[in-house]
């Protein structure tokens, strides 16, 4: 079978949990057998057969994805796509010939290995500035030989003369309005034109489809639920204890076992404000790492962050840590006391399966996907209460057997997400749409 997928978060420069997804997406299919078509919506990248590889492996590493706020790199191709578009034109997304004698040793670019890459520039600001015009996808031409148009997130593009399926990951700004400062009517027309003419939406929870069917006016029997994987190298897994107590000291002056892990986008529904109370609650004393960009709303977090963090009296608590490669995250996770991520809302929640994965105890929330995720390999907290979140940090922090036996239960709840079920369930919902 042939699949298209979309590269939108591929592209962006600093990856999100998103990106992520979206890579384990097309690693889980290419493990499957299944060949891969990836569409970008790059500038700069040309039309210059000779060129166009380079380029976009340039504009992958130095600019990627232009963001939001960066509407001079997005707005002029918009535009110019758009009017030919509604003369009855269809985008071009051309091919990018891939070439052997470019070096890619070390490059940060995303691109699923052996894909046929393809970009339009801008696409994906087009799909949604005309989504929000007139309330329907951007329709484009099928590509050579695909079966499958998968996108990876709610975009609203669909491929003419194959399946049409969609991920939806959360319906944030609806179920929580106040942890975002997106335009909500222009959300919701999106998310509409997005579901519009999808043959199948996969969801990654339970939750995620409830809050769906409860939003959005969307047949029950289209909303398949296929949960999430990642794939962590085994030479970050398994780690020498030597070796990862070396590292940890030279680059973080750390020790294994001696801190608390946070890590994620410093925004309201993540939930730092309560988790920098629980600290100040905790009798333990060890320190707090937070890792994490800035996302939604960003202010008042780091602003306490900042504080703290010139206090002599309470420096020494609290570590903080913007973009971090996925290997050093992953040796930050490896080696913490525990993982402390009572989110507010998760539409899945991919830290605590990576934890569970990496052989640390979790403490999460008690709401939303979480308990669906961590099964009973967790201890689950009220996110809104900050004495829970520090009582479950003293316990992870003086009991060593309760340590062993969270890992041992996550160990098993982890096996519930292989990327092999992973695989099964997508192709489970692939049969499905193609019958």
């Amino acid at each position: 079978m042939k699949i298209a997928i979309d590269g939108f978060t591929l592209a962006l420069k600093e990856g999100t949990g998103l990106a992520t997804a979206t890579d384990q997406l097309a690693r889980t299919l290419a493990s499957g057998g299944h060949d891969l078509s990836v569409i970008y919506g790059l500038t700069g990248v040309g039309r210059d057969p000779a060129l166009m590889w380079p380029r976009l492996l340039q504009a992958l590493g130095v600019r990627g994805e232009a963001q939001v706020h960066e509407w001079l790199r997005w707005a002029p191709l918009t535009a110019a796509m758009l009017a030919p578009y509604l003369a009855g034109w269809r985008f071009q997304v051309r091919p990018v010939p891939r070439r052997a004698d470019v070096a890619t040793a070390g490059s940060s670019a995303r691109i699923p290995a052996g894909a046929d890459v393809y970009n339009a520039p801008s696409i994906f600001y087009a799909a949604q500035s005309y989504a929000s015009i007139f309330g329907k996808p951007v329709r484009l031409r099928k590509l050579p030989g695909v079966d499958v148009f998968h996108r990876s997130s709610p975009l609203p593009l669909h491929m003419e003369g194959v399946a049409n399926v969609m991920m939806v990951h959360d319906v944030i700004p609806l179920a929580m309005p106040h942890s975002t400062a997106i335009n909500l009517r222009h959300y919701r027309r999106i998310m509409e034109a997005s579901l519009r003419d999808a043959d199948l939406l996969l969801l990654i929870s339970e939750h995620s489809r409830r809050d769906l069917l409860s939003f959005f006016d969307v047949p029950p029997e289209k909303a398949v639920v296929c949960y999430q994987s990642v794939e962590i190298p085994e030479a970050l897994r398994d780690i020498d204890a030597d070796e990862m107590r070396r590292q940890l000291d030279s680059l973080y002056g750390l020790e294994p076992g001696g801190y608390f892990l946070f890590y994620g986008a410093i925004e309201p529904k993540k939930n730092v404000g309560r988790i920098l109370d629980a600290l100040a609650y905790a009798r333990n004393e060890l320190p707090l790492v937070i890792a994490g960009r800035n996302g939604w709303l960003y202010q008042q977090e780091v602003k306490r962050m900042r504080t703290m963090l010139r206090n002599p009296r309470t420096a020494g608590r609290l570590r903080r840590h913007e973009y971090l490669p996925f290997a050093q995250l992953m040796l930050l996770l490896k080696g913490a006391r525990g993982l402390v991520f009572p989110s507010l809302y998760e539409g899945f929640g991919l830290p605590v399966l990576e934890a569970m994965m990496m052989g640390v105890p979790v403490i999460t929330s008690n709401t939303t996907s979480l308990p669906e995720v961590a099964g009973d390999a967790a201890l689950l907290v009220d996110p809104l209460d900050p004495r829970a979140i520090a009582a479950a940090m003293d316990r992870l922090a003086g009991d060593d057997a309760l340590c062993a036996d969270l890992v041992r239960r996550g160990t098993q709840q982890a096996a519930q997400f292989t990327p092999q079920k992973y695989l099964e369930r997508i192709e489970q919902a692939y049969r499905q749409v193609l019958r």
